[in-house]
């Protein structure tokens, strides 16, 4: 049982940003500040690790460019600022950092092709894409495992994954949609990465694509207190999967509760609590941190008796 953060922080200060989190979590992320406007969203920040692919800001979204333009230069330059500013935090011994990425499906229903075409809709475009980010996500844990000389975990997020299985997303206009992808080839692309944590809609059918499931516990368009969810977080559990929750950040010991029963409900031990549960706020403050730091110490002392 862990307590973290996904990543995204408010603000605009990176150094701010990782002392936060440093101070008031068990598994340090490099943060992200989408409030900095233009690159420092997911998008943005996932490109700034690609080298074999460049994209720069289009008409309606992001769309690949054939040479680097003045938006992806600094991409990559801001990374490389931001990795310096949470090191002169953290310092160089860090035993485990997490980083963060977009994953390949949402990244590919987010950037267009020069033809206003979305990457998603062309196979082999996507395929190129998703190499360049398995290579570019791979030289960036590197260069964090070399800043921090400790173990790197990454975690990819996938927020349009449930729609791009369902056939929802958008084609060149509202009135076209681009093919549902199926359960099984989503799953298969994304065990490529060997990614330790996948944050996305609950989809239990590609739950197990990473060591670690993250999941929103009150999510307002996915909610998990449904039979549907019940069993498929029952079956996650009993195959061995752990499981990340995603909660306020409120209440400590109330959200802590809360979990327990939750297992109560869908018939599993509590002790699992311990084993196969992490935490985190679905918006992070260093108020939130905090709350869920405590949240994990409760449940890993008292699981049984809440």
């Amino acid at each position: 049982m862990t307590g973290f953060a996904l990543g995204p922080m408010p603000g605009t200060s990176m150094s701010e940003a990782a002392d936060i989190i440093m101070g008031e979590t068990e598994l340090p992320a490099i943060p992200q500040l989408p409030e900095r406007g233009l690159g420092s969203d997911s998008v943005g920040r996932t490109a700034s690790m690609l080298e074999a692919i460049t994209i720069d800001r289009g008409p309606r979204s992001w769309r690949m460019t054939a040479r680097p333009q003045l938006l992806t230069r600094r991409t990559w330059d801001r990374l490389e600022r931001d990795l310096d500013e949470v090191q002169q935090v953290w310092g160089e011994s860090v035993p485990c950092v997490k980083v963060q990425a977009l994953g390949p499906w949402s990244l590919a229903a987010s950037i267009e092709l020069a033809d206003g075409h979305r990457v998603l809709s062309d196979r082999g475009a996507f395929a190129e894409l998703s190499e360049a980010l398995l290579h570019g996500l791979r030289a960036h844990a590197d260069d964090v495992a070399r800043r921090f000389h400790g173990e790197v975990v990454v975690q990819l997020d996938e927020p349009l994954l449930a729609d791009i299985v369902a056939g929802r997303i958008p084609g060149t206009t509202d009135f076209d949609s681009i093919p549902a992808v199926a359960d099984e080839v989503a799953l298969e692309t994304l065990l490529g990465f060997d990614a330790d944590y996948l944050h996305a809609p609950p989809l239990w059918s590609i739950a197990g694509a990473a060591t670690t499931f993250l999941v929103d516990f009150h999510s307002p368009r996915y909610r998990l207190d449904t039979p549907e969810h019940f069993d498929g977080l029952g079956e996650h559990l009993s195959e061995g999967h752990r499981i990340g929750v995603g909660i306020s950040g409120s209440d400590a010991r109330a959200e802590a509760i809360a979990l327990a029963k939750h297992l109560d409900r869908i018939g599993m031990p509590r002790k699992l609590l311990v084993d196969r549960f992490d935490v985190y706020p679905v918006q992070a403050s260093a108020r939130t941190l905090r709350s869920v730091t405590e949240t994990s110490s409760i449940l890993a002392r008292d699981a049984g008796d809440l």
